[in-house]
């Protein structure tokens, strides 16, 4: 026989996933944040805002013929080099991988959400140094434009990210 208590924690926990990924994703990418804008204060040369730089030069051209750039500025938005702008596509770029965490990646890691979300920061980071880096000529892991420290940094910060995530997400589910 099952006991409706078990049944309502079972669902009160799925109704809160996504709500718990947001919540946890926003802290996470609040620490990844702060020590990515720690980097240079601290004169560390750490890849940030790689992603936005490659979507920015792709999309430019489509986003200029079919008027999108002019009716942005017309009604001023922030420009896409500007802090606003990256701190809301971080932000968002951030929800998303929370967002896929909680549905796609954390239910097939092993072990706690510190381990899962170690495991996940290699996902970002993987992607970033062998596709959005050499894209933007950086080569693999940005080895022609970061030092070593700096690469490290930039994992250590991505990682931040995931372990927060990972962490908290796993206690509020």
């Amino acid at each position: 026989m099952v006991k409706l208590e078990n049944i309502e924690r079972k669902n009160a926990g799925t109704m809160n996933r996504p709500i718990a990924a947001l919540i946890a994703g926003t802290i996470g990418i609040a620490v990844n944040t702060a020590l990515l804008k720690a980097a240079a204060p601290l004169g560390i040369e750490a890849e940030s805002g790689g992603l936005l730089r490659l979507m920015t030069r792709s999309l430019a051209p489509l986003m200029n013929q079919t008027g999108i750039s002019e009716t942005w500025v017309r009604v001023g938005l922030p420009a896409p080099n500007s802090l606003v702008f990256w701190l809301g596509f971080h932000l968002a770029t951030g929800l998303g991988m929370a967002l896929l965490y909680a549905y796609v990646f954390e239910p097939l890691l092993p072990g706690n959400g510190l381990l899962k979300g170690s495991l996940f920061a290699l996902v970002p980071w993987l992607i970033n140094g062998f596709v959005v880096l050499p894209l933007l000529g950086q080569g693999i892991i940005g080895f022609r434009a970061l030092t070593l420290s700096g690469i490290i940094y930039f994992f250590v910060a991505n990682w931040s990210f995931t372990a927060t995530l990972g962490v908290l997400y796993e206690r509020w589910k």
